[in-house]
């Protein structure tokens, strides 16, 4: 009788274990992740990286650590090996829920964040690293989503993410700034009043799935005058060849083709470009530019052309020289577009104008930020008055507020006020610029307007 007893109890038993191991398989921890564009190096063709946050929420990093074991360096589950993941794309069907119609093959994992020591993650332990990136190569269409499940995970745990991440379009950016800009100086030597519309276009690969070993871009720039007369008034349409010469270091050599010219083109011109660009060395900036007051996660880049110039047409002022048809030109540029002040979130909200919707937003702390830029054009073959080789220096400082920032613009325009900050935002600029594709005009003015990109 015990026997049987005993017998009974082993297989109820057995019943219940099986009955949470299948509730747990039917009831995953739900991951979070995202997804940005990347580059491939050296080539520069545009890649998808998918995060996967092994350390938030609470529940997915208790379920990481039982799945690493009691030693990181053999673990049960190893985080850094592809095989350890997988990347369903789902589609929807007719009358149904989406469905997995493939799975993308991830090329390799990149760890986020260091050790103690300073020194790149090379393995999981608990709570370390906090994410990773998925390197995949593909492009999604509008109909497709992806599901991120962690694969071979020990005693029966699941995990995997809510099946709703879309990849964001590689390559493709637009931004359209409409400005005032008070006292703009005119070619005719006059000043007044315009309305300006910025607009900038550009694909930075036109072919993504093709297997050539360089990058093939394209853009194109105007700034649209309510005055033709508008010094600062111009347009360039662009197309380009890049590759890197550094395989783990942004420094791409180009090529580009330009046609360029004021808004009325009385002025045109050819410009072919030969130069480089690189980021400069930031890794002893984490506590001079990583702080509550001000954030700065990105280097500033560096970019030095070397241009030739055909001018087609001139319509220079009855005061100024022509400059030469066949010119050269050495363009020496900085640019600062990453700086953040995370102190500004504290201030809106001190004085009530801060939308309460930042507070979900990944970019929350994006409160006010600023861009610099500045650099020079050296005209060896153009003199001066005093015949000297012309040299001419330009920059300018912009600050940005973002829209979803502020509570009247999240109550009244919801569309502006709403999604990821730095994609709409006021502009406040104040420059001391010259213009190429108009004779190198020169014009310090403010201007102000709304900045949406997409």
């Amino acid at each position: 009788m015990n026997h049987r007893k005993t017998k009974g109890f082993a297989i109820l038993t057995s019943l219940v274990v099986v009955s949470l191991t299948t509730c747990q398989a039917q009831n995953p921890v739900t991951l979070k992740v995202g997804s940005e564009s990347l580059v491939r190096y050296p080539t520069l063709q545009p890649q998808t990286a998918i995060s996967v946050y092994l350390a938030d929420p609470v529940p997915v990093a208790d379920l990481v650590e039982k799945a690493i074991g009691a030693d990181p360096h053999h673990p049960l589950w190893d985080c850094t090996k592809p095989s350890s993941y997988r990347v369903a794309v789902l589609a929807k069907q007719s009358g149904g829920s989406p469905k997995p119609v493939r799975y993308e093959t991830i090329m390799y994992v990149a760890l986020q964040g260091n050790d103690d020591d300073g020194k790149r993650l090379t393995f999981c332990e608990p709570r370390h690293p906090g994410m990773v990136q998925l390197i995949v190569d593909s492009n999604l269409s509008n109909t497709e989503t992806v599901q991120v499940s962690l694969v071979g995970l020990p005693d029966g745990l699941t995990a995997q993410s809510d099946g709703k991440l879309a990849f964001t379009q590689t390559g493709f950016s637009l931004s359209v700034v409409p400005q005032a800009a008070p006292s703009e100086k005119l070619t005719n030597g006059m000043s007044r009043d315009v309305g300006q519309l910025s607009l900038s276009l550009a694909d930075s690969s036109l072919f993504p799935k093709s297997s050539l070993s360089l990058d093939v871009y394209a853009k194109s720039k105007a700034l649209f005058s309510t005055d033709e007369k508008d010094s600062q008034s111009s347009f360039s349409e662009t197309v380009g060849i890049r590759r890197g010469i550094i395989p783990k270091w942004y420094t791409p050599v180009h090529f580009e083709e330009t046609i360029q010219g004021n808004q009325s083109a009385t002025n045109l011109s050819n410009v072919a470009t030969l130069g480089f660009t690189t980021l400069l060395p930031w890794s002893w900036s984490g506590k001079v530019f990583r702080n509550p007051i001000f954030d700065a996660p990105l280097p500033p880049d560096a970019t030095v052309n070397n241009q030739y110039t055909y001018r087609i047409k001139q319509n220079t002022a009855p005061t100024l020289k022509a400059l030469a048809t066949n010119d050269y030109s050495l363009n020496l540029s900085l640019s600062w577009a990453s700086i953040r002040f995370p102190w500004a979130c504290t201030l809106l909200d001190w004085i009530h104008i801060r939308s309460q919707n930042t507070s979900t937003q990944s970019n929350s702390s994006y409160c006010l930020g600023a861009e610099l830029n500045g650099g020079s054009y050296y005209l060896p073959l153009d003199l001066t008055a005093a015949k000297t080789q012309r040299l001419e220096g330009y920059g300018d400082v912009s600050i940005l507020l973002p829209l979803s920032s502020l509570t009247s613009f999240s109550k009244f325009f919801p569309f502006l006020g709403s999604g990821d900050p730095a994609k709409s935002q006021i502009r406040i600029k104040y420059a001391d610029c010259v213009n190429p594709a108009n004779n190198y005009a020169r014009s310090k003015h403010w201007t102000y307007g709304i900045e949406l990109m997409k």
